[in-house]
């Protein structure tokens, strides 16, 4: 087994960097933007710091840490307690009491500012404490039962006790481990997380401990996703399953969790001297869950176009021998947030009415297992095993040449490099309304318009139902073909 490169302990970098989910351990479009920004500022030190879900003994790091990365610390909110941890400690009377009088205020807030100032006396409070107060007291005191009570009566009355003793419990957990793990943060003249959520909030509490700039940037809205992500759990119980609108019709305690990643999103971004972003779209975003415009900077994405030009003569030329065989091409992990259910369900109606094409999916699927195999089973109840091709973890330039098309399913996105690298290739792009990705098809500007569109925009979830309505010229058809369109295979303008 290949040993971990070692660190000293006493370096302070230029740069903490806190990445949830992403660098260096999962592959994906994150990973190669924190990848790259790192080897393109050699000169300046970074220490990362990587929060995760659960330990996996098994995961290995997808990226070869450069010189300038002095040091990696890791950190799982899912971990389980010790029994240790999960014992009450002793606690001086006047700090356990001040302690629990700020967290009752901190819960039962009537504003906002109200609530934020609860929740730094509260961590500075738990910080004097240090291992005076553990995870246990949460479990056992009487004041913590009694703040559950006063919170239960306010908030969900109506509610199973019972469901809602253990979801307020299982809220915990990340933030105390999160909280715990501060002091694996590794010393820094500033702080950058790649996202708002828990990230975020470790990063606003490192910053504002060592008094040092902190800043945020954000692909995807993180608090979209999650309260996108929480509307259609299954995994917080509800009576009522009818609704999977995220603005409506959801039970009390999915309220409780999109209300803590508001809480942990809108504390970030004022905690922020800087919030970096994609697009207008995403800045409009984060304005509505609280950041303040004023800090708001865009920087698209960008790629080098002429990486391409090999794939895109070669595309070119197989557009005028129209192959026998025409593939559909998705880059990307196997993971809900992709949605490649739905694209599976889309490879069935386009294979019904053109035998001659077949789907390659490239990407990783160690990530979530679960769903790579019920997507694995999708296509067998399908009939499709014979048209679809999981191919795994790919190399862009080796498998992108092989796509006729370019398919993105995603539920959220920011600014896909996908896309861009797929226009440079000359691949027409079929994707769902989010993120930049209308931006990036139909142009931003007027002039940017006028250069024509470089693929389709369908609703996300909907495998049969692309919009039809897009141009004149595109053909009115109930699939996600795109070889006859007018003008397909010419190449889109991408430096926008």
């Amino acid at each position: 087994m290949k040993k971990r490169r070692q660190f000293a302990s006493d370096t302070v970098a230029d740069v903490g960097l806190v990445l949830e989910g992403t660098y260096p351990y999962v592959m994906g479009g994150v990973s190669a933007w924190v990848d790259q920004i790192i080897r393109g500022l050699p000169d300046v030190t970074f220490a990362l710091f990587y929060i995760g879900s659960k330990r996996d003994l098994s995961n290995k790091q997808h990226y070869k840490l450069p010189d300038n990365v002095v040091s990696l610390s890791e950190c799982y909110l899912h971990e389980r307690l010790s029994r240790r941890e999960q014992r009450p400690k002793r606690t001086p009377i006047e700090l356990r009491a001040m302690i629990y009088q700020t967290l009752k205020g901190f819960y039962l807030a009537e504003s906002h500012d109200e609530r934020v100032d609860q929740f730094w006396t509260l961590l500075d409070g738990l910080n004097e404490a240090g291992n005076k107060f553990r995870f246990g007291n949460l479990l056992r005191n009487r004041e913590a039962w009694e703040i559950l009570h006063d919170a239960y009566d306010r908030f969900a009355p109506d509610e199973s006790f019972i469901d809602f003793f253990w979801t307020v419990r299982f809220l915990h957990l990340p933030l105390w481990n999160l909280w715990q793990a501060r002091h694996q943060m590794p010393p820094a003249r500033m702080y950058h997380s790649v996202s708002a959520g828990y990230a975020g909030l470790i990063g606003a509490i490192a910053a504002r401990h060592h008094q040092v700039p902190y800043v945020i940037t954000e692909h995807g809205i993180y608090t979209k996703e999650r309260i996108a992500e929480i509307s259609q759990a299954d995994w917080i119980f509800e009576t009522d399953r009818t609704h999977i609108n995220y603005t409506e019709g959801l039970g009390k305690l999915k309220r409780l969790w999109i209300n803590l990643f508001m809480f942990l999103g809108q504390t970030a971004y004022e905690t922020a001297e800087k919030i970096v972003t994609l697009y207008e779209g995403n800045a409009h975003t984060q304005i509505e869950f609280g950041a303040s415009p004023p800090k708001i900077e865009i920087i698209p994405n960008g790629i080098d176009p002429s990486k391409f030009d090999e794939i895109y003569h070669e595309q070119m030329k197989r557009w005028t021998r129209s192959p026998e065989k025409k593939y559909v091409g998705f880059i990307g992990r196997v993971v809900p947030i992709k949605d490649v259910k739905t694209l599976l369900r889309a490879a069935r109606s386009v294979c019904e009415r053109m035998p001659e094409v077949e789907f390659l999916i490239a990407g990783p699927y160690a990530e979530d297992p679960i769903y790579f195999e019920e997507c694995q089973k999708i296509v067998q109840l399908l009939h499709i095993d014979k048209k679809v091709h999981f191919l795994g973890m790919q190399k862009i330039m080796e498998v992108l040449p092989k796509m006729d098309v370019l398919v993105l399913t995603s539920i959220s996105e920011g600014l896909p490099l996908v896309i861009l690298e797929g226009m440079a290739a000359g691949k027409p792009i079929v994707a769902t309304d989010v993120g930049a990705c209308r931006e990036l098809i139909f142009g931003r500007s007027s002039a940017d318009r006028a250069l024509g569109r470089s693929g389709r925009i369908t609703k996300i979830m909907s495998p049969r139902k692309p919009r039809t309505h897009l141009s004149a010229s595109c053909r009115t058809r109930a699939t996600c073909s795109v070889w006859d369109w007018p003008g397909a295979s010419e190449r889109s303008n991408f430096t926008r």
